[in-house]
């Protein structure tokens, strides 16, 4: 293949030819004497070598120095390097690059990395907002907003869809980046762990950088069966999603009031692929669209001579054509997130294939295939897909939100009330 892209997020630098990706590489590194290690082979050694882990150096890409008693390390933007020429290393990268970068890049920052890309082995022919080129080809006219997920923050993009698709403006949601939420969930496991086996991950570094190791398998199992037993060094902790709804809650609530406050009447917030391993985010607020893994380098693929120039002379591309509105991609995240089948109460999962009714009783959430005398909902199944129709009187919640319209359930969303304690949690059990 000769065209692809080259995706910056810490998270995980991506490279596509054309749009199917041949590689992911964490923006990590661990600094030795006489070597740096990144990506993968990083992040297995942050908990068992912390003093020489670096998970910063793109978010604070720059010249500022560093303490560091190895002489190829002198700066971020040299562990910058290191990670592009580990990663030309790992795979065949396409002749032809374009670079996306995320917003929240400064002008100084942007031409530090040109000048970074042209000593690595990359050839890079066009440079790209992320947020522009993933909403190019999925967003209709309106003033929308871009979600991204990075280590250490979140970052609203504002994106204006007109007959061109232009970047507006950017804003970092701090403290709400995927390590805040790995080290919420890590405490409720290790919590768990603690209360069931009598078994302290943290006694050991080892253990502790095997438990992060697991930690999103754990998540996403839990994601679709409500729970999961979680295995460790012989011993085992079961954790409900309820819990991991509790431990993400106060993250999402930061990030939500952000969205709120840059939101416009009638635009959409699409949520870059990352949020869809979050308990909770893809429904983060109400008619939130996830976008699928391939968004960005499908985008860029069929606007490359926009966005291509002069390697020599890169222009920063933050305005794009928008797809024409008859030619957009059907409603996107009903495809993606799986629907539920059962409703989860304590531990006991329940088929939907019969009517489930909802009620309150002293005081708890419960739930039967008997209809009681005051319903506060009632769940049915229809074609494949479980709807939830809320009585008028009831106070109930999806994912934190109040909810008075009826609402279909998927695997992961979390039923709840403001008046009334416990959880019903909608699983997919195939």
């Amino acid at each position: 293949m000769k065209q692809g892209v080259l995706e910056i997020n810490d998270c995980g630098l991506r490279v596509f030819a054309g749009n199917q990706p041949i590689l992911l590489s964490p923006g990590i590194a661990i600094v030795e004497q006489n070597r740096i290690v990144t990506g993968a082979d990083a992040l297995g050694q942050v908990r068992t070598n912390p003093l020489r882990a670096n998970d910063q150096f793109w978010r604070r890409l720059s010249l500022e120095s560093l303490q560091s008693d190895n002489n190829s390390c002198r700066h971020h933007a040299d562990l910058a390097f290191a990670h592009l020429r580990a990663i030309a290393e790992e795979c065949q990268a396409p002749e032809e690059l374009v670079l996306a970068v995320p917003g929240n890049f400064t002008r100084e920052q942007l031409g530090l990395l040109l000048g970074i890309i042209r000593e690595s082995p990359f050839n890079v022919c066009g440079l790209v907002d992320s947020a522009v080129a993933c909403l190019s080809q999925f967003a209709p006219p309106g003033k929308h907003l871009h979600l991204d997920l990075q280590l250490h923050q979140a970052l609203i993009s504002k994106v204006s869809v007109t007959e061109g698709v232009v970047l507006e403006g950017v804003e970092a949601v701090p403290g709400a980046g995927r390590n805040d939420f790995l080290h919420a969930w890590a405490k409720v496991f290790i919590d768990e762990f603690i209360m069931q086996s009598r078994f302290d991950p943290h006694h050991s570094a080892a253990s502790e950088q095997r438990l992060y190791d697991q930690l999103p398998a754990w998540v996403e199992s839990a994601v679709h069966q409500g729970e999961v037993l979680a295995e460790l060094d012989g011993r085992t902790a079961k954790v409900g999603l309820g819990q991991l709804h509790g431990a993400s809650a106060p993250i999402i609530a930061q990030i939500r009031s952000a969205l709120q406050s840059n939101s416009s009447e009638g635009g959409i917030v699409f949520l870059s692929h990352l949020w869809k391993e979050i308990p909770g985010a893809p429904h983060i607020v109400s008619g939130a669209e996830l976008l699928p893994s391939h968004a960005i380098a499908t985008s860029i693929q069929r606007r490359w001579q926009e966005i291509a120039s002069d390697p020599e002379a890169l222009r920063h591309v933050i305005l794009l054509s928008a797809t024409k509105k008859s030619e957009l991609p059907q409603r996107l995240t009903s495809s993606r997130i799986t629907s539920a089948t059962h409703l989860l109460h304590g531990h006991k999962a329940i088929s939907a294939e019969r009517p489930l009714f909802i009620s309150f009783s002293e005081g708890l959430l419960e739930i039967s295939d008997k209809p009681p005398t005051h319903p506060a909902a009632t769940v049915t199944e229809h074609g494949g897909i479980l709807a939830m129709r809320v009585d008028a009187d009831a106070r109930l919640t999806l994912n934190g939100e109040s909810i008075a319209a009826p609402v279909s359930l998927n695997a992961g969303d979390l039923i709840g009330s403001s008046d009334h304690a416990g959880s019903i949690t909608a699983i997919s059990v195939e």
